[in-house]
């Protein structure tokens, strides 16, 4: 079955994966193409979000998969009073991963005639909007995978830390049940603000993101840990903080079904 390839294709990657990082079980979701949810992300990100039919003229499915952090990265980043080096790498190497997998993953299906494009893990937005063309999050909410947080993160079942990627396919697979579960404490019943209370430039507040901000931060980060690149052998970017990502819902939902 193909879901089950894809599945398994993923699985695998991650777990023999030769990274620094380790990584929980992922989570991997699939939705419709031509879900009209597609369509009200041009409303409510930009016009110029890519549809689904945009990266592959004939697509059918969307899979939308979660790699998460194992809880000793999430605690790193917690206790450093800046970005934790541990963090930096994780998203980098995860990154790179992702890539990884949807190049892999497009082969294998091509084996089986099923077509695929992917758009990149990171760097496929405008940065002078600040606004994204394919947004990965918003991608794995319409394929089940989970509710936005007052962090303007997903929050999975496996919970926030992590990186999401996505592919393509012409081929149907049965999309996912959209959740249906808030896993926000704050917008359950306001009883947390970790993540705003955790932002270093106060770029997050419980009105909304201040994406520019949000992005000087990151480019900090970048700028402080380009080392990892000169020294390590570490492939960047590092253009990252995750304050707002090791909260409650960092490795689980908070709110039970």
């Amino acid at each position: 079955e193909l879901k089950s390839l894809i599945d398994e294709h993923i699985s695998g990657m991650v777990r023999d994966a030769r990274t620094i990082t380790k990584y929980r079980p992922i989570l991997v979701g699939f939705a419709d193409a031509l879900d009209p949810d597609f369509l009200k992300l041009k409303k409510f990100i930009n016009s110029f979000h890519r549809l689904p039919t945009d990266i592959l003229p004939r697509a059918r499915t969307v899979i939308s998969f979660f790699i998460p952090f194992t809880e000793e990265v999430v605690v790193a980043n917690e206790r450093c009073p800046f970005v934790a080096e541990e963090w930096a790498i994780a998203y980098s190497e995860t990154n790179h991963l992702i890539e990884k997998i949807c190049s892999s993953l497009a082969i294998r299906l091509g084996k089986e005639g099923v077509k695929a494009n992917w758009e990149l893990p990171t760097y496929n937005f405008d940065k002078e909007r600040m606004v994204s063309y394919w947004s990965h999050k918003s991608v794995a909410k319409v394929a089940g995978l989970g509710s936005f947080g007052l962090n303007q993160m997903l929050i999975t079942d496996s919970g926030c830390a992590g990186r999401l990627g996505s592919i393509v396919i012409d081929a149907l697979i049965t999309p996912t049940p959209k959740s249906k579960i808030e896993r926000c404490l704050y917008l359950v019943d306001k009883s947390c603000v970790a993540c705003v209370e955790r932002c270093p430039n106060r770029a997050l507040t419980i009105t909304g993101l201040d994406k520019h901000r949000c992005y000087q931060r990151c480019l900090e980060a970048d700028k402080a840990y380009s080392y990892l690149a000169e020294s390590r052998g570490f492939v960047g970017p590092f253009d990252v903080c995750g304050k707002c990502s090791v909260g409650p819902c960092s490795v689980k939902t908070p709110v039970k079904a």
